[in-house]
């Protein structure tokens, strides 16, 4: 095994059993509770606060707020339960964050959960495969944006959350990285940043091992030797005035660049157990 192969959380072997049997079951059952949730949000939630919030702009401003509260909730009987801890070190900057693109590293599921829950109005841009099946579809249809829309038309959404003060979450790799290291980093979060003017923040979500999270991961399997810990490291602002006076290409690939340079797992090693 070469240095590129390391495991860049290395699993140790299990030394309590019934220990790691409780977290695989709490594990399993959050994720029922999860899909129970989504379900009662469709059916339930959604229509009463159509009811309420006329336009789709307020709909989505109120209700995201109400996901948010949900997900925060979520978390906390997690980590009651023992399955997952969260640190974070600006925890009042993600509070307080608007009209922003809040931009992290992404190895494990749980890590969107973890951090709607930390900002209070914020949008995402799911995968399109998301809004086409499972019971997932309910929420990001009437919520989000997926990333199959024309990009001027995703930018327009965009612009539309800013005006309200709202932050947009994303995950430039795309999908879940490998045990082994981060993704090649897209550039939509750069393009959006350069036109609508806001500021990028990235944020490096460390810990330890999320085997059981991961992709490709089986429903049984859990971190080996301890919970779940989510370390959220809030890094500098990214202002895309550092780029304009580039060609846009050239200013996408070089802000791309820059924010896989501050996320990247090396730059962060000391955040990792």
């Amino acid at each position: 095994m070469n240095e590129t192969e390391k495991l860049l959380f290395p699993e140790g072997k299990i030394t309590n059993y019934p220990l790691y049997v409780y977290r695989v079951f709490f594990k399993i059952l959050s994720l029922v509770i999860f899909g129970i949730g989504n379900i009662l949000l469709a059916i339930v939630c959604f229509p009463l606060c159509k009811l309420i919030f006329r336009s789709k702009k307020s709909f989505r401003y109120h209700t995201r707020y109400i996901v948010y509260l949900l997900f925060s909730g979520f978390t906390k009987v997690l980590r009651f339960l023992g399955v997952l801890k969260i640190t974070v070190d600006k925890k009042d900057v993600l509070a307080n964050a608007k009209s922003a693109i809040v931009v992290a590293n992404h190895s494990a599921y749980l890590d969107s959960f973890v951090m709607i829950a930390l900002l209070k109005h914020t949008s995402v841009i799911p995968k399109a495969e998301l809004s086409k099946k499972n019971i997932m579809r309910f929420v990001i249809n009437e919520l989000y944006t997926p990333n199959s829309v024309p990009f001027n038309e995703m930018l327009n959404h965009a612009k539309e959350d800013f005006d309200m003060g709202n932050t947009l979450l994303m995950f430039p790799e795309g999908t879940r990285s490998s045990p082994y290291g981060q993704r090649h980093y897209k550039k939509g979060a750069a393009r959006i940043s350069l036109a609508s003017g806001v500021p990028i923040i990235p944020v490096y979500i460390g810990g330890n091992s999320k085997k059981g999270l991961g992709k490709g991961d089986g429903i049984f399997e859990y971190n080996h030797t301890d919970m779940y810990s989510f370390d959220i490291h809030v890094k500098d602002f990214v202002y895309p005035d550092e780029f304009k006076d580039l060609p846009g290409p050239i200013a996408a690939k070089r802000l791309t660049n820059k924010l896989h340079e501050i996320l990247s797992d090396d730059a962060n090693a000391k955040y990792r157990y």
